[in-house]
């Protein structure tokens, strides 16, 4: 998972470019530097090769239109606004999370990449959280604060298994679960318990977080799996059902956000909640 930036510059005419990038790294303290790394595939690669300062943008919670908007080949990112100039004329995002100014302190050549490391001129931040980015596309730890609850009288990790095409469940028709210690990690104690079935799986983010009616919690992963676990009942992921209600709403959610792998999670308890939408497909 990374921080989402936009790193921009202007050409010798003074156009203003700029592309979305997550490489993006601290590098010293005393000079204060940091680098990004553009690619040979930008329009704008040549300017990055050329110019003698850059900015980079550091979008907070709620810029994902500005992210896929500096993404994209097609958008006109600067046309729609948003932006205002900085220091020594460099673009920077309007309602960032943090903005750095740099001159340009070394470029290295790095395949088919340039490591641009800049000397930070000039600063600015506010107490806007950052966007994030992982394997299931953006996320906020505002919403990840939202989950945050009392304690639970015990904690139950379990792992929503797909091929792609299927679903595993257990011979009782629920999810590979294993109960978890108050001071225990959810994610390692359900990859343990995987392991002990000899089950192989590339587990993925919390597919839904809820309370139980006798004050237990469920701890839902998502996990994918390319063989067909042997010990688990195959269904197909559009009519897999359930006979517990919460988990069979999980399922028939899960069959409806597969068809456009746009995917999010629930938190709430077993009867009712809030699904926190992703807005991008994961």
């Amino acid at each position: 998972m990374t921080g989402v930036t936009i790193v921009t510059s202007r050409r010798d005419d003074g156009a203003p470019i700029g592309f979305t990038a997550n490489s993006f790294t601290s590098v010293s303290l005393d000079p204060p530097l940091l680098l990004v790394c553009p690619g040979q595939h930008l329009s704008s690669y040549p300017d990055f090769q050329t110019t003698s300062h850059f900015a980079v943008s550091i979008l907070a919670e709620g810029q994902e239109d500005v992210s896929n908007r500096f993404a994209s080949s097609k958008a006109d990112r600067f046309g729609p606004g948003g932006w205002s100039s900085g220091h020594a004329d460099m673009p920077l995002i309007d309602g960032r999370a943090a903005g750095f100014v740099c001159e340009v302190f070394e470029r290295v050549p790095a395949g088919d990449h340039t490591v641009l490391i800049g000397r930070v001129v000039d600063f600015d931040a506010n107490n806007a959280p950052g966007l994030g980015y992982g394997p299931d596309g953006y996320f906020a730890l505002g919403q990840e604060r939202r989950a945050e609850a009392p304690a639970a009288k015990h904690t139950r990790a379990c792992v929503l298994l797909d091929d792609g095409q299927h679903i595993y469940l257990t011979a009782h028709g629920d999810l590979p679960s294993v109960q978890i210690g108050p001071d225990a990690s959810p994610l390692q104690g359900i990859e343990a318990h995987l392991a002990t079935q000899h089950i192989k799986a590339d587990l993925g983010v919390v597919y839904a977080l809820y309370d139980q009616d006798d004050g237990g919690r469920e701890i839902v992963f998502r996990g994918h799996v390319a063989t067909a676990p042997a010990g688990l009942t195959q269904a197909p992921i559009a009519t897999a059902t359930a006979a517990d209600p919460a988990l069979d709403a999980l399922l028939k959610r899960f069959a409806q956000e597969h068809k456009t792998q746009a995917f999010g999670l629930y938190v709430g308890s077993n009867r009712a909640g809030d699904v926190l939408r992703a807005d991008t497909k994961g």
